[in-house]
C-alpha cells in the first residue's frame, strides 16, 4: 500500500502545483486583456478559460486523492488534529469561491467574480499552510 499512497501523494502534489499555477497565471492574463487589440481578447480569454478548466480538473484530483491518502495513510480521520478540520473548512470555502466566481462571470459581474476568485486564492494559501500544520 505504500506504493499506492506514494502515487496518490504525487498526484495530489501535481494537482496542487497546477492549482497554484492557475492562481498566478489567470490574474496576469486577465490584467492584459483590456490592453490588447480587440481581436486578441477572445484568444486571451480562451487561454484563461483553458487554464480554468485545468484548475477544475486539478481540484477534482485533490478532492479524490486527499481522502484516499487519509484513509490509506491514517486509517481515517479519527486521529487527525484540529488543523486538518480547518483545512477541510478552507477546502469548502475554496469550492464555494470557485463556484461563485463562475456564476459571477456568467452573469457579467467582473467585480463579484474578482472577489470570489480572491476568496479562492486566499483559501488555497490557507489550505497549504494548514496541511503543513496538520501533517507535519
Amino acid at each position: 500500500m505504500d506504493i499506492v499512497f506514494d502515487l496518490l501523494l504525487m498526484a495530489h502534489l501535481m494537482a496542487l502545483l497546477a492549482a497554484g499555477a492557475v492562481v498566478v497565471a489567470v490574474p496576469i492574463i486577465a490584467a492584459r486583456i483590456p490592453a490588447v487589440a480587440p481581436e486578441l481578447r477572445p484568444v486571451l480569454g480562451g487561454v484563461a478559460g483553458r487554464i480554468g478548466l485545468i484548475s477544475r480538473v486539478a481540484f477534482g484530483v485533490l478532492i479524490v486523492s486527499g481522502p484516499l491518502m487519509v484513509w490509506l495513510g491514517y486509517g481515517g480521520v479519527g486521529g487527525l488534529n484540529a488543523w486538518f478540520w480547518v483545512k477541510m473548512a478552507l477546502i469548502v470555502l475554496m469550492a464555494i469561491g470557485m463556484g461563485a466566481n463562475d456564476m459571477m462571470r456568467r452573469r457579467g459581474n467582473p467585480a463579484g467574480a474578482g472577489i470570489a476568485a480572491n476568496v479562492s486564492r486566499a483559501a488555497l494559501v490557507g489550505i497549504v499552510i494548514t496541511a503543513v500544520l496538520a501533517f507535519h
